[in-house]
C-alpha cells in the first residue's frame, strides 16, 4: 500500500492533527525564519470503519515558508491579510479519505472511495495566551462534491522551552461528504449490509499539543487527540464505533 493510500486511509481525528500540525509549525511574520524545510513524521490512528486496522504511518515532509506563501508537503497557503492578531489565508488541502475494497471485509463488493483535494480559506486569531481558528473548504475534484467547515479554540502555556496547547473543536461535513464516504449506494446493499444515506455530521475533536525548539535545531511537535463522530457517521453499516484516537510526531527544520 502506497503511502498516500496509507494516509487516505487513516483516521479523520489524525488528519486533522497533522493540518493543524501544519499550520502551528509554520513560521508566520517577518521576524520568523524563511526557505526550505524538510522534515518527517509518524502517524499513529484508529479509524471507525468495521475491522480496519490501526495505523501508524511514516510522514516525510519538504515544505516552504515565504513571506505571505506557505508550502508544507500537499498543503499550501497564501495570506491574504494580516492585522491586529487576525490572520486570514486561501488554503488548498488534501482530504485524506476513502478506502479500497480490499481494505476490510466491510467493502467487499463497494466501489472504492477516492481522497480529492479542496479550496478554501482560514482565519486566525490570536490574543494573549488564546488562539481561535474558522475554516472552511470544498472539493475540486469532483470526487464528494461537498465541503467542510472547522471552528477550534485553543489556549497555549508556556512551561521552561516547552509549548503546550490544549485546545477543542467541532468539524462539519456536509451530506455530501458523509453520504461518499458511509453511505451505502442501494446497488451496494446487500443481505447484511443495508443501503445508506449519510447526512450531515458535526463531528467534535478534543486536543492537546507540545511543542519546542530544543532538539537538533529544529522544531518538534507531539500531538494527541480524540474524535467523537455525529452518529449519520456512527450509525452507517460500514462503521462499528463513533470514537477515533489518535496522535502524531513531526519533527521539521529549515535547510
Amino acid at each position: 500500500m502506497t503511502l498516500l493510500k496509507c494516509l487516505g486511509v487513516a483516521s479523520l481525528s489524525t488528519l486533522l492533527a497533522f493540518s493543524s500540525t501544519v499550520t502551528a509549525q509554520q513560521p508566520t511574520g517577518s521576524q520568523q525564519p524563511q526557505g526550505w524545510m524538510w522534515g518527517f513524521g509518524v502517524a499513529a490512528s484508529q479509524d471507525v470503519y468495521t475491522d480496519f486496522d490501526n495505523r501508524i504511518v511514516p510522514i516525510p515532509i519538504v515544505g516552504y515558508t515565504g513571506e505571505k506563501l506557505r508550502v508544507y508537503g500537499p498543503f499550501m497557503g497564501y495570506e491574504l491579510f494580516r492585522e491586529k492578531g487576525f490572520t486570514l489565508d486561501a488554503q488548498l488541502v488534501p482530504v485524506f479519505a476513502g478506502y479500497e475494497e480490499d481494505d476490510s471485509a466491510v467493502f467487499t463488493g463497494m466501489e472504492d472511495r477516492d481522497f480529492s483535494y479542496a479550496a478554501g480559506v482560514g482565519l486566525n486569531y490570536n490574543t494573549g495566551s488564546w488562539v481561535y481558528s474558522l475554516s472552511t473548504n470544498a472539493d475540486i475534484l469532483g470526487k464528494f462534491d461537498g465541503y467542510q467547515a472547522s471552528a477550534r479554540i485553543g489556549k497555549q502555556f508556556r512551561v521552561d522551552n516547552f509549548m503546550i496547547e490544549p485546545s477543542v473543536g467541532v468539524t462539519y461535513q456536509d451530506s455530501n461528504y458523509v453520504d461518499y464516504y458511509y453511505g451505502v449506494r442501494p446497488e451496494e446493499a446487500t443481505a447484511l449490509r443495508s443501503a445508506y444515506y449519510g447526512d450531515s455530521a458535526l463531528n467534535t475533536e478534543v486536543r492537546v499539543a507540545v511543542s519546542t525548539r530544543q532538539f537538533l535545531g529544529g522544531m518538534t511537535r507531539l500531538e494527541v487527540g480524540a474524535t467523537f463522530f455525529d452518529d449519520s457517521i456512527s450509525d452507517s453499516p460500514l462503521t462499528d464505533d463513533d470514537t477515533a484516537l489518535s496522535a502524531i510526531l513531526v519533527y521539521t527544520r529549515f535547510f
